[in-house]
């Protein structure tokens, strides 16, 4: 299996969880270039006896991603591909966790200038060049579970606009 060039991956979410999620993707094939934009938002938070960390991810060019994790504890645990997760400033995604809906709800939107971008990596017997922006996201979301509602604070928390490069690495 190769593995994927995700902008989110290489930049952002190395260590957070989101790259075996998401490894069944193809690569793209070698020397393509291919451009990918999307969003970054990693979220914690603790209220009413309850503790949530909350990962939304979402690239136009390949998948988007939703992991909650309730209580730092994997059977509360649970993530899916859903269709969209921001769209006019709105978010709205969710996991059903033992039978019951914990729902991520709210806002985000650009701010800021955009910051420069220039990453190489090489991944998979490839060189994975990245170069674009990212710009902040100010957000206010709270996840609701079972009558409990969290607000959350997220960082990392970004939009990104890549131009993805790889290419095979020759020894």
């Amino acid at each position: 299996m190769r593995s994927i060039a995700l902008a989110g991956t290489v930049l952002a979410l190395t260590g957070l969880g989101v790259a075996p999620a998401l490894a069944t993707q193809s690569a793209p094939d070698a020397g393509d270039t291919e451009r990918q934009r999307g969003v970054v938002l990693e979220c914690t938070g603790t209220a009413d006896g309850l503790s949530a960390y909350v990962n939304l991810y979402e690239n136009d060019t390949y998948t988007n991603y939703v992991q909650v994790v309730l209580n730092d504890d994997p059977r509360l645990a649970r993530s899916r591909e859903p269709a969209d997760i921001l769209s006019d400033g709105e978010v709205r995604a969710g996991v059903r966790i033992k039978g019951h809906q914990a729902r991520v709800t709210g806002t985000a939107h650009r701010i800021g200038k955009r910051k420069p971008v220039h990453e190489e990596i090489e991944d998979a017997g490839n060189l994975v060049v990245s170069d674009g922006f990212h710009r902040r996201l100010r957000n206010d979301l709270a996840l609701t579970y079972r009558g409990a509602k969290v607000p959350l604070s997220c960082a990392p928390a970004f939009y990104y606009d890549l131009e993805v490069t790889t290419t095979p690495v020759v020894d």
